[in-house]
């Protein structure tokens, strides 16, 4: 909708919110109307104080506190601030409001407001936009009428139309930051792009740095979960995996803890699948914080890996993202050595197994759902369309089934050996992205239950199997024939490698984590985690496109 229309249609809202005007405007504050979707900044003495605006101009400009760079340069060194002016948009979208209170704190009804917002650097937000600035202005809203609701303030009446869910705003947050991710610029990357909007969000922050390998698991184990509302993991994708595994680690599995909190990541490390499946895409810290607040709290469906012990004890994880054997598995855990490179050391390693023609044989076990494409993009659509959730969680739905030491369920389907002693990528998600370039399993839902499974094996040619890599990026690799690659959805599977670890060569990597190259098995816990959505629901992929 252009920001004309909404404009147009405020004087049309104007009607239903208000019989009258008010009586006075205050001319050192900017006047302002409600409009369906925000804030409509009205033709008043803005617009005569600036002669270069126009009626058709999408900004005004005033006077107002400069927040740039050059605005706190002047006020640093001579004690004033910028003379440059700042420019107010005609229009601010509800979404682009981080806070808004009464100027007077003791008059809560009062209609003369502080407000808070952001303005992206590009209107495409998702695919352009880099950083954002944020800005202050008091305003006078001229036209809420609270006869609908006469306990809720003209604040809060903005704040709910602000965010899709009232525990964003202004939530206690819990953020674990690795201070080595991001090549090491993780706590830099944390101080300049994302604590300014909580700050500006009015955000109660926790801050932990993690001191030791799996200190995050130890922090979940201890953590007390009436204190926060949100778990930030500001890294890679390894510390939400050792956060669900802390939680999980707790007495009763976690339950109370995983029914209270929200756990999310925002992008800080190497590997940032969570944050790019679940919060829109974009390759902004600044952007995709500024959006973690304008999500929605759904439940995410979770996974339980099994492996033995040296002793011979059942020991169970969780992944909520992927779990990988063969070449994408040694590419990734094989090239730790390399991550100065950055993410060409991962391409590097296919490369060098690719053109290997290595192979990874294996039996494997899975109980399926369905691999015809036709019946996925139809459950893709109707999950999609129906918005179905799984029921509340319970003690009793974190009890597994079966583990890797049990006899294989008679229901299950063993992968034919043709396939699996030629195997050479077995590859199962929850996720549809697990790199920016990489949407392996746009299928994926969040909470339908099933995992997707992409098989490949060494009888593909390496023309074929390069094709199918570089199809990866857009999501199409799905779309080749069966005889090249296999797409299913499943609910559980075994596998059982057929070959030595030669040293230390091969892995298992689980949500980018090397794990003991041993027999696995993995099942689904349904609605497990509570997560943030943009809009609801997954980063769109090839599948889910509309």
């Amino acid at each position: 909708m252009s920001n004309k229309k909404v404009i147009n249609d405020s004087t049309i809202l104007n009607k239903k919110l208000s019989s009258e005007t008010l009586l006075y405007q205050r001319k050192d504050l900017i006047q302002v109307t409600l409009s369906s979707q925000g804030l409509v900044i009205t033709n008043n003495r803005i617009s005569q104080q600036s002669s270069s605006s126009s009626q058709d101009s999408d900004s005004y400009e005033d006077d107002i506190p400069n927040t740039s760079y050059f605005g706190k340069f002047f006020k640093n060194c001579f004690g004033f601030e910028s003379p440059h002016i700042t420019t107010v948009p005609k229009f601010i979208s509800f979404k682009n409001i981080l806070y808004i209170e009464p100027i007077n704190q003791e008059e809560q009804d009062s209609n003369e407001l502080k407000l808070t917002y952001v303005i992206p650097n590009s209107d495409d937000i998702l695919k352009k936009a880099t950083n954002l600035s944020i800005h202050n202005i008091n305003i006078q809203i001229q036209n809420y009428n609270n006869h609908s609701n006469p306990n809720e303030s003209i604040s809060q009446y903005v704040m709910n139309k602000s965010y899709p869910s009232k525990i964003l705003q202004t939530p206690s947050i819990l953020v674990i930051i690795n201070p080595h991710g991001g090549q090491g610029k993780a706590i830099s990357i944390y101080n300049d792009q994302i604590k300014p909007i909580l700050v500006a969000a009015h955000c109660k922050i926790t801050f932990m740095e993690t001191k030791y390998s799996q200190h995050a698991i130890d922090i979940a184990k201890n953590l007390n979960p009436k204190e926060f509302d949100l778990i930030l993991c500001c890294s890679g994708d390894g510390i939400p995996h050792e956060i669900i595994n802390g939680l999980y680690q707790r007495p009763n599995h976690g339950i109370d803890a995983f029914k209270k909190l929200i756990i999310t990541q925002l992008p800080c490390g190497s590997g940032n699948a969570f944050s790019l499946s679940t919060l829109g895409g974009s390759k902004s810290t600044e952007i995709t914080t500024w959006l973690m607040l304008k999500s929605q709290p759904k439940p995410l469906d979770l996974m339980a890996i099994t492996q033995t012990t040296d002793s011979q004890d059942v020991k169970v994880s969780l992944s909520f993202l992927s779990q990988c054997f063969g070449i994408i598995a040694d590419a990734d855990c094989g090239t730790e050595h390399l991550r100065w490179l950055g993410s060409i050391r991962f391409e590097i390693g296919i490369a060098q197994r690719l053109f290997g023609n290595s192979k990874y044989p294996c039996d494997l076990y899975v109980d399926v759902v369905t691999k015809d494409q036709t019946e996925i993009k139809n459950h893709v659509k109707d999950h999609l369309e129906n918005d179905k959730h799984p029921k509340e969680l319970e003690l009793k739905d974190l009890e597994l089934e079966n583990t890797v030491i049990d006899e294989v369920p008679s229901n299950w389907h063993k992968i034919s050996n043709e396939i699996t002693d030629n195997l050479n990528i077995l590859y199962v998600g929850k996720m549809p992205y697990v790199s920016s370039d990489a949407q392996f399993f746009p299928a994926a839902l969040p909470n339908d239950g099933y995992m997707d499974m992409i098989i490949t094996n060494q009888k593909t040619s390496i023309i074929d199997l390069t094709s199918i890599l570089l199809s990866v990026e857009k999501g199409t690799h799905i779309e080749f024939d069966e005889s090249k690659i296999i797409h299913a959805k499943i609910k559980k599977y075994r596998l059982v490698p057929k070959m030595n670890n030669n040293g230390g060569k091969h892995f298992i990597s689980i949500d980018g984590e090397s794990f003991p190259f041993k027999s696995f098995q993995v099942e689904i816990i349904s609605g497990m985690m509570n997560g943030l959505l943009l809009d609801g629901k997954f980063t769109e992929s090839s599948l889910t496109k509309y």
